[in-house]
Order: structure tokens, then C-alpha cells, then sequence
């Protein structure tokens, strides 16, 4: 699940935003709202690098504060909307290759042998070796007008998008070969994920990132968030203290986090409810 994320600009940006403010707590925050990753940094992490992961935001939404909290500790979270990503449910293709020409080729060859032909007629000293080469050189010139081959495929993507939409992609390259229908993708570039992407719940992060057993999770309607008993919940969320007044910075596709407006502005990130 661990993407490229962590190489980028916005990565090193965020980073420094933790890493500026880890010697300080983080304030009691709403329940709807992901809790910094600023306050989960202890002293040693200034040698540490934070590791990215792709997760679902429809997933993301069902944790509870204290659950985005823990695995903020340990993770820079990557929301990925769900109409971003997809499972190909058909395809279709269509090849619009186009073979190259040879007109120009041969009519140079043709005048060139022609000409010599005139030439060696009228000064009578006929060489076949000499109209030989007069036809490759005329070929030669002949061919600038020609046109190569060109390799080109037409392909047509029927994606269920992570919302339950199906929506049609095109995609055209150079070479034959296509995604299968079943794999889980992005769009609208056509690109592999990880194909856990598409089938991702929260129910997976927890046992992936809680490191927490099924038999602690309580399952709760479908039309409401699942939650963690009190107990699990308080053993993964420590009491952090209060700090100064912060703000919820999101800063591009990841999740938002609590710092204060001064580091928001730093980072370019935008300030979110």
C-alpha cells in the first residue's frame, strides 16, 4: 500500500510542518475532525522519516478521531477520493496502426535511373554500375516523402468507480497489450494501484495499521461510523494535553491535520472545517 509519495515536494513540506511543532501538545479537538500528526512525533523522530499510504477516503471517514490519530503517528495518509480509482468491469480495443510508405522511394529510384539512362545515351558511355547507383541516390531522396509505420492501439476502459459509478475511459498507446478486466486502477490515466485499494474498509486498516483483532472492533449500523469498544479506544489514544489554538490544514490529497495557522501558511496548505 506504501506509494512514491514519500520522494515529492508535498511530502518534505508536511514533514517539516510535524517535525517544526513536535515539542509541543495538541489541544482536545471536535470528534469529526483527524487529529495532527504534529503531537504523535516524539523527540527522535528528527531522524525518522514518516512512511506514505494510500487509503481509501470512504475507509478513512468510518475511523474514529482516535484512530486517525494512532496511525497518523506512524503514517503520512494519502486520501485517495473514490472517484479516483476504480475496478475495470470490460474493455474494449481497436488497432489504428497505419503501415508505412514507399511511393516516394520508388519514384525517386525510377528518375534517377531514368536520368542517367538520357545522360549515358547522349554521351555514350553507359556504365550499369554508375545507373545503379543513380537509382539508389534518386531512392534515397524518394524517401524523405515516405511516411513510417506508426503503431497505435484505441483502448476503451468501463470503470466502477470507488462511488458505484461506471464511467468510459480511453486510453491510446503504442503497444498491444492491456489491463484485464477485474484489476483495480486509477483514472482517469488508467494506472495499476494496489489492488487492495478497491476493496479497502476500515475494518482492513484497523487490522492493518491498529494491528487491532476482529473480535475488538464493534460493528455498528451501516449508516453509522464503526467504532472501537472504550477500552481499545483509550489504549491507543493517549491523553495529549492542550496547546495553543490550532487550525485543521489540508495540504493536497492528504488527510487534514491540526497545527497552527502560521505553519498552514507556511506549507501553502488551505485551512478546512
Amino acid at each position: 500500500m506504501r506509494s512514491s509519495f514519500s520522494s515529492s515536494p508535498q511530502f518534505f513540506a508536511l514533514l517539516l510542518l510535524l517535525l517544526s511543532g513536535c515539542a509541543t501538545a495538541a489541544r482536545d479537538i471536535p470528534p469529526d475532525i483527524a487529529r495532527t500528526n504534529e503531537a504523535a512525533l516524539t523527540s527522535n523522530a528528527l531522524t525518522k522519516t514518516l512512511s506514505s499510504i494510500k487509503v481509501s477516503q470512504s475507509a478513512w471517514l468510518e475511523l474514529t478521531p482516535a484512530e486517525h490519530e494512532f496511525i497518523q503517528k506512524k503514517y503520512i495518509v494519502d486520501l485517495a477520493e473514490q472517484d479516483a480509482f476504480g475496478i475495470i468491469i470490460d474493455n474494449q480495443g481497436v488497432n489504428e496502426s497505419t503501415s508505412g510508405t514507399t511511393g516516394g522511394a520508388n519514384l525517386g529510384g525510377a528518375i534517377g535511373n531514368a536520368a542517367y539512362i538520357d545522360n549515358a545515351i547522349k554521351g555514350g558511355n553507359y556504365s550499369a554500375k554508375s545507373q545503379l547507383a543513380s537509382g539508389i541516390l534518386g531512392a534515397m531522396l524518394g524517401s524523405t516523402l515516405d511516411s513510417k509505420p506508426n503503431a497505435q492501439y484505441h483502448y476503451r476502459y468501463a470503470v466502477k468507480l470507488g462511488s458505484g459509478n461506471i464511467n468510459y475511459f480511453d486510453e491510446t498507446k503504442s503497444d498491444p497489450f492491456r489491463h484485464p478486466v477485474g484489476v483495480c486502477v486509477s483514472v482517469p490515466n488508467i494506472a495499476l494501484v494496489e489492488q487492495q485499494l478497491c476493496t479497502q474498509t476500515a475494518a482492513f486498516l484497523r487490522t492493518t495499521y491498529l494491528n487491532m483483532p476482529a473480535a475488538q472492533v464493534v460493528v455498528a449500523p451501516a449508516v453509522a461510523p464503526i467504532i472501537l469498544d472504550k477500552a481499545a479506544e483509550q489504549r491507543i489514544a493517549p491523553d495529549l494535553g492542550v496547546s495553543s489554538p490550532q487550525v485543521n490544514c489540508k495540504l493536497g490529497t492528504l488527510a487534514p491535520v491540526r497545527t497552527s495557522a502560521e505553519k498552514c501558511e507556511l506549507i501553502k496548505g488551505s485551512q478546512v472545517q
